[in-house]
């Protein structure tokens, strides 16, 4: 988990969509019930909550980053933007944008696994918790096994099928079309987990509706108040290669510039991922905040609490070196 792939900030905007008047961070993160040190803020501290009362299913986490910047905002923004799909320092990580969503199939064709650990370990699966698979890609990957081995030719073709029919099924039927992995119940499956948290973004629906609504049910959107975008990501989470599918909506304004970040297939590791991130003017520079809530089995059960702490910890090193980074180059200073 090196860091939080934009990932969406459950309950923190609470600005209203037409809103022409300059927005009020003390009166918007009161709203969203998050409890930060302005002091610290203010001084260009990075700010980091754990969001227990997003914590509403028995697999999830979920944690809220802020940092003021004394940077001019369309100049900090500028720079955010860039940083957008920040990936590890692995050799071999990539990031594609999926652009024409009518012919998907030929984004995936660059799609290679050449890693040795990795092509071990799924020559190796049949089921568990290892990979993030359906039963039926399962069936598919018994399917490609030569003499018990998938190589990497045969490998590379697995996770270009699997992605890309994901895909298709997130495009026809959003949350709806996720499949349920192989090694999760009923009950702990990637589509639960998101609509079940989803029922606890009351600052989002009260005050985004039309949002709200459209994040929930898409594909069905019905305003164009929002671009989209759609990526596959290859990258080294944990030390293990993984394969992730993100859907973004983002929308900008003068005042404001939200992204909200599904992550709705992730191959190991954590089973789903949605993020949200804000900029907006803050006194003399730019407030910037990122907030997370993933799903994973591994922090369900008897020893949940324990297991939650480690996994916000995680959460926090991960986010921080974009914060870290923004620290560094605008030079924070503190007030007078």
């Amino acid at each position: 988990m090196k860091k939080i792939f934009l990932m969406f900030i459950i309950g923190i905007f609470t600005l209203s969509i037409g809103q022409s008047k300059p927005l009020d961070l003390h009166t918007l993160l009161k709203s969203s019930k998050v409890n930060i040190d302005y002091k610290a803020l203010d001084t260009g501290e990075i700010v980091y909550t754990s969001r227990e009362d997003l914590e509403t299913t028995d697999t999830s986490i979920a944690v809220v980053m802020g940092l003021y910047i004394k940077g001019d905002y369309k100049e900090v923004l500028k720079d955010f933007k860039a940083q957008n799909n920040n990936l590890s320092l692995y050799s071999g990580a990539k990031a594609v944008e999926i652009k024409e969503l009518d012919n998907i199939k030929p984004y995936f064709n660059t799609l290679v696994l050449t890693e040795k650990e990795e092509l071990e370990r799924i020559s190796e699966y049949s089921d568990g918790n290892e990979f993030n698979f359906s039963e039926n890609e399962i069936v598919l990957l018994n399917s490609m096994r030569q003499n018990g081995e998938l190589k990497a030719k045969e490998s590379s073709k697995f996770f270009q099928k699997i992605l890309e029919t994901r895909v298709r099924k997130y495009l026809l039927k959003g949350v709806n079309g996720i499949s349920t992995y192989e090694h999760s119940s009923k009950d702990l499956s990637v589509k639960n987990d998101i609509k079940t948290s989803s029922l606890h973004f009351h600052a989002l629906k009260s005050q985004f509706p039309k949002l709200y609504r459209d994040y929930l049910a898409y594909p069905n959107v019905e305003s164009d108040l929002y671009e989209q975008k759609f990526y596959w990501l290859k990258d080294k989470i944990e030390d293990r290669v993984t394969f992730i599918l993100k859907h973004q909506m983002i929308e900008e304004k003068n005042n404001f510039f939200i992204i909200l970040e599904r992550q709705f297939y992730i191959s190991n590791g954590l089973d789903t991922m949605q993020t949200q991130i804000l900029c907006m003017p803050y006194k003399k520079g730019t407030f910037i905040a990122l907030s997370s809530q993933s799903f994973t089995p591994k922090v369900s059960g008897f020893a949940r609490a324990f297991s939650v702490r480690i996994g916000r910890h995680i959460m926090n090193e991960n986010i921080r070196p974009l914060f870290e980074h923004l620290q560094k180059k605008y030079n924070l200073v503190k007030d007078d």
